[in-house]
């Protein structure tokens, strides 16, 4: 029911064993077991018809090596395009995977390693958001993108980010680095967003997801540090009236307009 019925804590011998007395076996509950090992945190979830066959962890040695992390997947979905503010909304999904038999500790104390995941965000990105299954650990600024400094065990794991970045005009160009390469790299645009289209990747086949359906690009192969081009092309504009109605509104033209309107009739006060 949520409440903590027994704690208890043993240290592994030689062997890697250990020993938990004095706790009730209770038919409803859970057992989670938290295991500290070179730094890292493993952890168990039984129910109390596991626990007769004993209690295994598996734990790793440790690896500040980046590359032992593969990207299999990273997908750049346009959510939103607001032509007034001219602001495109993206979100982006990666899919990794450590296939080797070591677990990436990042080294927060020697930053110059880049031991841990990074990823690039478009030039002027703002209202960053990032989610994960990785085990809770610092998100930080790094470069023209950010880090992630969790642990990360053997296994397939998953990042998600969404942010807001800036257009001008009716296209926008820029270049992804892909710091840690990607066996596929996508971009989806929703019908919706139509004429709307990304150049120089390769047009593929359209994606439904739920009930929406997406155009997609793409890109294959992408060796760590190579990076992709993107293209965006045919983007909306403000009409007349909303342009008119950004420039009326900003708060710099008030702030430079303003003194020259009150200068202006305390001069002619002056006068008078």
């Amino acid at each position: 029911d949520g409440r903590v019925a027994a704690t208890g804590r043993a240290s592994t011998d030689e062997n890697g064993d250990f020993v938990i007395g004095d706790v009730p076996l209770l038919a409803a509950a859970q057992y989670f077991f938290s295991l500290d090992y070179a730094g890292v945190l493993y952890s168990a979830i039984l129910s109390p018809d596991d626990l007769p066959g004993g209690v295994e962890i598996e734990v790793y040695e440790t690896t500040q090596d980046v590359t032992a992390v593969q990207i299999m997947r990273q997908v750049l979905v346009i959510a939103g395009v607001d032509r007034k503010e001219r602001e495109i909304s993206a979100i982006e999904f990666v899919l990794l995977a450590n296939e080797s038999d070591r677990t990436l500790l990042p080294d927060v104390s020697n930053p110059a390693m880049m031991s841990f995941l990074r990823f690039s965000l478009p030039p002027q990105t703002h209202g960053l958001d990032v989610q994960s299954n990785l085990p809770s650990r610092e998100v930080i600024s790094v470069g023209s993108g950010f880090a992630i400094t969790s642990p990360v065990v053997p296994g397939g794991h998953s990042v998600e980010f969404s942010y807001i970045f800036p257009y001008q005009g009716d296209a926008l160009s820029y270049r992804q680095p892909l710091l840690q390469g990607a066996d596929v790299y996508q971009v989806l645009v929703p019908d919706r967003l139509a004429p709307l289209r990304v150049g120089v990747l390769e047009k593929v086949e359209p994606v439904q997801i739920q009930d929406t359906m997406y155009q997609a690009w793409e890109s294959r192969d992408i060796s760590p540090g190579e990076g992709v081009a993107l293209e965006f092309v045919e983007l909306p504009e403000p009409s007349f009236v909303e342009r008119f109605d950004t420039v009326i509104t900003s708060a710099n033209l008030w702030r430079v307009l303003l003194p020259g309107v009150l200068g202006a009739v305390l001069a002619g006060l002056l006068a008078f």
